[in-house]
């Protein structure tokens, strides 16, 4: 195929002319038109569209509409004009380039169609290779195909004007929340202190009767004795981006809606404007409005990063996006660009780098009032929410990766022993939260406000871990439990104390009762009642999603069955107390390795470094050991990690993707300051342990 010709030199007043007839400016023109709407429509418009239908991205980064719009102009202008100046360059060398360029880009343009099929990833991709290179040899052979192209010039300008004026996020780039919503002012002011943590399923807390496990959840306990326990709780949204907004508005959230001000100028921030000093530090929701909430919220990484990262997946064939962040398993869903693909965690990083950064910040914040002033703190807290990483103490062990072991997006597999190690995980991250808790009402008494404060702590929704469950984040039948069954505690001021109500409250009852306490009429219909006045005798509940919607009874059974599992899963409620079911509990034992005869299997650990100079007063302590292990082993191997001679966890190897391998957490407390001694045993049923390996 023959490209670009080498034609004899121009009569003068003439244009040089390339195959076919065309001129050779000519060409260049249709490369730039043909580049740049195949760019916009199948590398950067893709992209755009999926970040423009999830208003979210930006709102949980706080991005500033410059910030927004300038995304804009950058995939939808700057990227495709950029490769189209690229592949019109002049001379032999600019059409190779071109033609490579557009062979790529009807590639990727092929890809996003032909990924749906129900065909291999690998055919897929040699699929959409011959559709691209075939619309480049058309292009080359046929003048109605470069005709066509330049119809499609202005592809990036409309594509541009459609993000702008159709989307969610040209909506919040658009908005004007200056002055929104119906301010009120309250009879009776007091201080208000309002916590939402993230993905807590009440039974998290519980033991087996429904208790509340005051030894190992003291501030929660605490908080319980000072005011009431809501133990029959359920969020009336699965989804972050509709539960925070229910709370806040005291209504059932519209599906379509974005969790912005500009969407809900009637909430808790926009009533308490004028009588009320602001401190609100959201994390995936805005609905303090701008104006009054500037910078309010978390950190965030460079935007660019975090769009690349989307960009692999949704541009990316199958095969090629294991390697990149994981981005299925979160808040809410991009939609159908692939087939699970969910909002936040893709971006879980341009929200904090460290979600223990905004927790700080947020008891950093907490001063004496000024004279004259009434606070309103508000945090949306992104724990106990995966990954799990963090100690009781406040601590952090290595993520090796963030897919847990065991995990099948967006559910989980049929092992129960590693979904059981996710939930041990899970435990000693609500320890964290615990922690955190004692924190933060130190600070309040520290600034004289505990007292006099109407403080709530609540979650969002919860999350469901257990064998061969479809969607660990979808309510269904079988896991109302777990999403539905959410933690909610109340302290009035000069209320009630000490006291457990098992109503069924529902989040939206959360700002009706914080109107009750303030003495404040709200301007607006609520769906909610307040939790302090008479019970209203709901004998159903509705919990809504995006995908699905389950009703079910008020008698609130379904979150015992999670704290029934837990309760054998780990005895007393001790997270560290998770042992393979028949293996023998011998944790805390001293073991002589130098009597131990060699196992016919090997390991090689992950991250070997950390148990070489370990400082027990630092943030990293190496709690959770990994790694592979080489030999015959059918993953049934019943195992025993051993730190300085103290046996800290009995585990199971695992076989995944083909692969064997083993995880444990073991107690920081084993640990000493510097080099440590690491060895994995093998514990047989028929004889005396033997030695796999030891990491000096």
């Amino acid at each position: 195929m023959s490209i670009e010709t080498t034609a004899p030199a121009p009569e003068s007043g003439s244009e040089g002319r390339a195959p076919g007839g065309a001129s050779r400016e000519s060409n260049r023109i249709d490369r730039f038109a043909a580049l740049a709407a195949l760019t916009a429509l199948g590398a950067t418009w893709p992209v755009l569209d999926l970040l423009g239908r999830n208003a979210e991205f930006f709102i949980a980064r706080r991005s500033p509409q410059l910030e927004i719009l300038g995304l804009g102009l950058i995939l939808a202008l700057g990227i495709p004009i950029l490769v189209a100046l690229l592949g019109s360059l002049p001379g032999r060398a600019g059409a190779v380039i071109g033609i490579m360029l557009m062979a790529l880009m009807a590639t990727s343009l092929a890809l996003l169609y032909v990924r749906r099929a129900p065909i291999p990833w690998w055919a897929a991709t040699i699929a959409a290779v011959a559709i691209g290179v075939a619309a480049t040899w058309m292009f080359c052979r046929f003048s109605a195909a470069r005709l066509f192209a330049r119809y499609l010039a202005p592809a990036p300008i409309l594509l541009l004007l459609v993000f702008l004026f159709g989307t969610p996020a040209g909506a919040v780039l658009a908005s004007d929340t200056v002055g929104i919503g119906s301010a009120v002012t309250p009879a009776s002011p007091a201080p208000v202190v309002m916590i939402v943590l993230d993905e807590f399923p009440v039974a998290s807390l519980m033991d087996a009767d429904g208790n509340l496990r005051a030894d190992r959840y003291p501030n929660f306990a605490r908080l319980a004795a000072d005011g009431i326990w809501f133990r029959n709780a359920v969020t009336v949204e699965e989804a972050t981006e509709h539960s925070v907004p229910a709370m806040l508005t005291g209504t059932v959230p519209d599906q379509d809606k974005t969790p912005y001000a500009g969407q809900y100028p009637d909430n808790l921030f926009t009533a308490l404007q004028d009588a009320y000093d602001l401190h609100v530090y959201e994390a995936i929701t805005q609905l303090c409005p701008r104006s009054l909430c500037q910078g309010a919220g978390p950190a965030t990484t460079p935007i660019l990063r975090d769009v690349g990262v989307v960009a692999g997946h949704v541009l990316l064939p199958q095969g090629f996006t294991t390697s990149l962040p994981q981005i299925d398993r979160s808040w809410g869903e991009f939609g159908a660009a692939t087939s699970d693909f969910d909002v936040v965690a893709a971006f879980r990083d341009a929200l904090s780098a460290d979600p223990r950064a905004p927790v700080d910040l947020f008891i950093d914040d907490i001063t004496q009032p000024r004279d004259g002033e009434v606070p309103l703190y508000f945090l949306h807290a992104l724990v106990p929410h995966h990954p799990w990483q963090f100690l009781p103490d406040g601590r952090r062990y290595p993520l090796v990766r963030e897919r847990a072991p065991g995990s099948q997006s967006p559910g989980w597999g049929p092992d129960p022993f590693l979904s059981a190690q996710a939930l041990q995980r899970h435990l000693l991250q609500v320890g964290y939260v615990d922690h955190a808790l004692g924190r933060m009402f130190d600070a309040l008494d520290n600034a004289g406000i505990y007292d006099d404060a109407l403080v709530i702590v609540v979650a969002d929704h919860g999350i469901s871990v257990k064998p061969d469950v479809e969607h660990q984040r979808r309510v269904a039948e079988d896991t109302v439990g777990e999403i539905a069954a959410i933690p909610l505690f109340v302290k009035a001021p000069g209320g009630p104390t000490g006291l457990i109500d098992d109503r069924r409250a529902l989040t939206i009852d959360i700002l009706p009762t914080i109107a009750e306490v303030l003495g404040a009429d709200l301007p607006w219909n609520v769906d909610g009642v307040s939790l302090l006045g008479p019970d209203p005798g709901r004998s159903e509940t509705t919990t809504f999603g995006p995908k699905s919607q389950v009703t079910y009874g008020a008698d609130g059974g379904e979150k015992l069955e999670l704290a029934a599992r837990l309760e054998d899963l780990f005895p007393g409620g001790d997270p560290w107390a998770l042992r393979p079911a028949g293996s023998p509990n011998i944790a805390g034992d001293r073991v002589d390795v130098a009597e131990l005869e060699p196992a016919s299997f090997m390991t090689r650990l992950e991250q070997p470094r950390t148990l070489a100079a370990v400082n027990r007063a630092g943030d990293m302590i190496p709690s959770r050991i990994t790694g592979s292990l080489i030999g015959d082993l059918d993953g049934t191997e019943i195992l025993a990690v051993a730190v300085n001679g103290v046996i800290g966890s009995v585990t199971r190897s695992y076989v995944e993707d083909g692969d064997a391998a083993f995880q444990a957490m073991v107690p920081p407390e084993l640990f000493v300051d510097g080099a440590n001694e690491l060895d994995l045993l093998l514990i047989r049923s028929d004889g005396p342990m033997l030695l796999v390996g030891r990491l000096p």
